[in-house]
């Protein structure tokens, strides 16, 4: 059962994943034979924009779930 203290794990659990799909959709973006439409500078623009948003949002989420580990820390002493 879910309770009040184990939500925000949960919650940087959830912030790792979409993370990791925003990384593997700009991966898709750059690779992908399905989007031969776009030109590929824009294509390479784009897929390497999401991957650095995918990137920057997983140190937001470490650096705040690291931030919440320690002032629990500091609430119990």
């Amino acid at each position: 059962m879910i309770n009040r203290d184990s939500l925000p794990d949960i919650m940087t659990i959830v912030g790792y994943v979409i993370s990791a799909l925003f990384v593997a959709f700009g991966i898709y973006i750059l690779v992908s034979q399905k989007m031969e439409y776009i030109p590929k500078e824009f294509r390479t623009i784009l897929g390497a924009m999401v991957i650095t948003y995918g990137c920057f949002r997983s140190v937001i989420v470490f650096q705040k779930s690291r931030q919440r580990r320690y002032a629990d820390e500091d609430d119990e002493n």
